[in-house]
């Protein structure tokens, strides 16, 4: 039976300061996804020599946790019914941890041993996470729960996409910040950008928490009356044949993507600068600035993409530029011209800003989707769930990292003296890896059947559904 045409969205425009509010947790997402990875290496590395497989070890488990307290947090927002909101408490609760955390992960002792800056690593980057979760599992509920229309989701997101761009201007120069001269060294310079951040972090998200106004449930309607146990909710989520499609691309993507991330810093210093850190880690703070504002320039071209196509297409069309993109890396990055590895970002940039923007308003699509086989919105939990699937793949991505790395025989010991052939692997496998997993994304992507015209037959009948009670 043909399902009804769809009606004109009712109330689907969002007002101007709900997107700027909004907007804020992009940011928490870049520098969550970013900032820690950015540090990790440089410092625990490159100044304290931990083993790289080590970094790599803690930074999965951290990942690992994550992905598993998403879940959990996602169904206990969905069922929660407190005086201030299902999503406020848990994004509150999320700054202030996250700020502590993040502050207290940089405050390292000097020659405290291995052992010692493994554990106490550990320790902070999952009380870091736990915060995260917190805060950004409910903020990606609200922006689905904030409007049901298929354009108007893309637009939201895109509000976050801007200030996730805004942000990483500045977390690619966390490294170079801690190694400028009024500071003693780098161990006193990563305590001061860590505490600095952390304050900035805690103060942003709960402005973000405490403004952001939920949305009434004439705008969501909520069916449930009673509360889903987690474990029957995840057997009914993870049963969605679309989402499990959506997030093996999503998984594969950022997993190919993260595995060879910090490569990037070791190929500047080792290949193109001969060993000098300072103007590796300066080039690394600049190829940053320049990527997100190349992904910031090109934002209203996603959203005009968009409209144009339909998301799913463009979002494969922005797999396809990264995956070129990956590619050109191996000729880009050249010691005759350090400058012009700038360039791979004209292809790279616009690719993963369309990748981040479209995966957030797609989401809400499978919201809807899982709504029209099960009668119950899960927001929150479908949100978590495609988040925990893609961070398994990332937290084992940051083993592979170390692992990869180890594989290539480099030795931190040897500074410029690295065995034969260490940077020529480091470079192969900094460009075939996330060209090959993009092209496996786009494979899987191929199959994805939530087009346009099908979005707004589901949210017709979800319409007619809910009038009937």
């Amino acid at each position: 039976m043909p399902l009804p045409p769809a009606p004109p969205p009712a109330d689907g425009t969002i007002a101007l300061r709900d997107k700027l509010i909004f907007s804020t947790g992009g940011g928490l997402q870049q520098f969550a996804n970013t900032a820690p990875h950015y540090l990790a290496n440089p410092i625990f590395n490159l100044a304290l020599g931990m083993n790289p497989v080590l970094i790599g070890v803690v930074l999965a488990i951290a990942r690992l946790w994550d992905a598993v307290t998403d879940p959990l947090v996602g169904n206990m927002s969905d069922n929660a019914r407190t005086r201030w909101g299902r999503r406020k408490p848990f994004m509150v609760a999320g700054a202030v941890l996250m700020g502590v955390s993040f502050a207290a992960m940089w405050w390292l002792p000097r020659e405290a041993g291995q052992s010692f800056y493994f554990g106490y690593f550990l320790f902070n980057i999952l009380a870091f996470y736990t915060g995260v979760t917190l805060f950004a599992v409910p903020w990606n509920a609200l922006g689905i729960e904030l409007t049901n229309d298929y354009n108007e989701r893309t637009s939201l997101f895109a509000y976050a996409g801007v200030t996730h761009k805004v942000v990483g201007f500045t977390t690619g120069w966390l490294y170079p910040l801690t190694q400028i001269a009024v500071f003693q060294d780098v161990l006193e310079g990563a305590r001061v950008v860590g505490c600095v951040c952390g304050s900035v972090l805690t103060v942003v998200c709960l402005f973000t928490a405490l403004k952001l106004k939920e949305p009434p449930p004439r705008v969501v309607p909520i069916a449930q009356r009673n509360r889903e146990p987690f474990l029957k909710a995840m057997k009914v989520v993870l049963s969605n044949r679309v989402l499990l499609l959506f997030s093996a691309a999503c998984l594969i993507t950022m997993t190919s993507l993260t595995t060879v991330s910090s490569l990037g810093l070791y190929i500047n210093i080792y290949h193109i600068f001969g060993g000098d850190k300072v103007a590796a880690a300066t080039m690394m703070g600049i190829w940053g600035t320049t990527f997100n504002a190349v992904a910031l320039a090109s934002i209203p071209g996603v959203m005009w993409l968009a409209r144009r196509v339909g998301k799913h297409q463009a979002i494969m069309i922005a797999l396809g530029m990264v995956s070129v993109s990956a590619v050109l890396k191996f000729f880009l990055y050249t010691p005759a011209a350090p400058f012009l590895q700038l360039s791979v970002a004209l292809l790279h940039a616009p690719g993963l800003a369309a990748y981040l923007v479209l995966v957030g308003s797609m989401t809400a699509d499978i919201v809807d989707y899982d709504e029209s086989l099960n009668g119950r919105r899960r927001e929150a939990l479908i949100a978590a769930a495609n988040g925990w699937i893609t961070k398994m793949g990332i937290s084992l991505s940051f083993i592979f990292a170390g692992l990869v790395l180890s594989a290539t025989g480099f030795d931190a010991s040897l500074g410029n003296n690295q065995p034969p052939g260490t940077v020529l692997w480091m470079r192969l496998l900094f460009c075939a890896i996330p060209a090959c997993g993009t092209l496996t994304a786009l494979v899987i992507l191929s199959r994805y059947p939530l087009t346009r015209h099908r979005v707004e037959q589901i949210q017709a009948t979800l319409v007619l559904n809910r009038s009937k009670g």
